[in-house]
């Protein structure tokens, strides 16, 4: 928690480096926003990266 993180996003995958590690994530594009979620257990929550504009 707390490092900086620079992804490459494709449709479905991104490869991001966090830190001094880089790691694969997995993309889903949900009704509340899109998210990634680790390959390899890295965390145990999913990654909010975008919001949807209709948030109230």
């Amino acid at each position: 928690r707390g490092k900086p993180m620079s992804c490459f996003v494709t449709e479905k995958k991104a490869v991001c480096k966090v830190g001094e590690k880089m790691a694969a994530f997995y993309v889903f594009d949900t009704p509340h926003g899109v998210y990634l979620r680790p390959e390899i257990k890295l965390v145990d929550d999913w990654i909010k990266v975008a919001h949807r504009g209709d948030d109230k």
